[in-house]
């Protein structure tokens, strides 16, 4: 089961990584952060109840489990991709993205401090390694102090949706049904935030639409499940750690796709993130062995 966990969380990574580049074509025709990520959320409820319905799945959950969905829904999920998008506004993407992608380091004194979950050395080791890779891929330029603070904060959410989904339990739920319900919480919040922030489009051309749903199916139905998925074969910590292929697939897609330059310090850094990801691999397969 942990090869499963393996190939799903790294799979997540690489979906995650290349939906990036579709948000970039529809920034460019009159959508935006919030907006897309409103419509991300929106366009995937019809289509999970609807699965749900077909597979006969039994979406009945409890009172306290709908409390737990919200409360990471709102906190770890719409919080994360409200105060991201908004800190491209005062830093460089690429700035936002790395302080973002700390959020395992944030994952792990989580697990540590408030769950009092050892790590074995091996697993420090890889995430101060792939931690120090994600470093590589900060740009120059000038910067704010807001964004860095909103890019940061957002990486502390997110590793409390990693976190949440193991520790609460909300791994047990079926995952249709669980992004079913994290699709209704989001998108509700997201309206919320994007009505008070003006931000939200919804006049939009037919492509920006289809480009939004095209970034749903593979965001907020494969990629999250997988990602779900390989929390609960692995555990957070290596889970997180193992999602930070998401920064050199986006290098990679960046490359092909949008012909974007790769710079020997962003070279350097893909190579010592795939180091630190092998060797926790590695590593975990000695340690069952």
């Amino acid at each position: 089961m942990k090869e499963r966990g393996y190939f799903l969380t790294i799979l997540s990574a690489i979906i995650f990584g290349f939906t990036p580049i579709l948000a970039k074509i529809t920034y460019n025709i009159g959508s935006n952060g919030i907006t897309l990520a409103f419509f991300r959320h929106l366009f995937v409820i019809p289509i999970l109840f609807l699965m749900i319905k077909l597979l006969k799945i039994n979406y009945k959950i409890s009172l306290e489990q709908l409390k737990k969905i919200t409360l990471v829904g709102v906190i770890g999920n719409a919080f994360t991709v409200a105060m991201l998008y908004t800190s491209y506004s005062y830093i460089q993407v690429g700035s936002a993205t790395v302080l973002h992608f700390l959020y395992p380091m944030f994952v792990s004194l989580i697990c540590f401090f408030y769950y009092k979950e050892q790590l074995s050395k091996a697993v420090r080791i890889c995430l101060v390694i792939a931690s120090i890779g994600i470093l590589f891929f900060i740009e120059g330029g000038n910067t704010s102090f807001i964004g860095l603070f909103l890019a940061l904060f957002s990486g502390i959410t997110f590793a409390y949706y990693i976190v949440g989904v193991e520790k609460l339990g909300l791994q047990t739920i079926n995952p249709y049904v669980l992004n079913f319900y994290f699709a209704i919480v989001i998108a509700i919040t997201l309206l919320i935030i994007g009505i008070i922030s003006n931000q939200l489009v919804l006049s939009l051309p037919m492509k920006a639409y289809g480009y939004s749903f095209i970034i749903a199916i593979l965001t907020s139905i494969i990629g999250i499940i997988c990602l779900q998925q390989g929390i609960k074969h692995l555990g957070a910590t290596t889970a997180s750690i193992l999602s930070m292929f998401e920064p050199v697939t986006s290098v990679i897609f960046g490359i092909i796709i949008l012909h974007e330059q790769l710079t020997i310090v962003k070279a350097i850094g893909c190579l010592i993130i795939l180091g630190a990801v092998i060797g926790l691999i590695v590593s975990n397969s000695k340690k069952e062995g």
